[in-house]
């Protein structure tokens, strides 16, 4: 069963339009305020930041794999331990926004070209079980709008509500 195209091209738009929200939930906030633990035990925006561009790391490489391997085998990682010993704070904020800006356009590039097959083309994730290469696009939609929307939660806390 083929995937209806106008699916796949609005997952693409959704893909490269989540992409400007992680920088702009940072706008405003001073170095104190992206390293606060708003909260025990609570990540910092800077460390959700971090976060959410490994997240996109391991994302381009699983979906360049569905997209070029017959059913890849797709390992998790463990997040927490990239926040815990990966130095969060001491990498620089703007060199990850970078990072994800041009990461999430190189993707898009790839992705673009790509023929509709390719979008119902899986691997094998060995905790979540299959995924096309169409979820994977998704998720990491989703995933961007959950982490910026924690990003506005923990501005709040702060005091620092974002303006737009």
């Amino acid at each position: 069963m083929s995937i209806p195209s106008d699916q796949i091209e609005q997952a693409l738009r959704e893909y490269a339009r989540v992409v400007p929200s992680l920088r702009a939930s940072t706008v405003g906030l001073s170095p104190d305020q992206l390293t606060a633990r708003p909260g025990p035990g609570d990540w910092s925006i800077h460390e959700v930041v971090l976060h959410t561009v490994d997240s996109d790391i391991v994302a381009w490489d699983r979906m360049k794999r569905i997209a070029a391997m017959e059913r890849p085998t797709l390992i998790p990682y463990d997040e927490t331990a990239f926040a815990k010993t990966l130095f969060y704070h001491e990498q620089s904020l703007e060199d990850a926004l970078a990072l994800f800006e041009l990461g999430r356009r190189q993707m898009s590039r790839i992705l673009e070209r790509l023929p509709v097959e390719a979008f119902e083309r899986k691997g094998l994730h060995t905790d979540d079980g299959e995924l096309s290469l169409l979820d994977f696009v998704r998720r990491y939609v989703g995933h961007v709008e959950h982490h910026v929307r924690f990003i506005d939660a923990k501005r709040e806390r702060l005091g620092v509500p974002r303006t737009s």
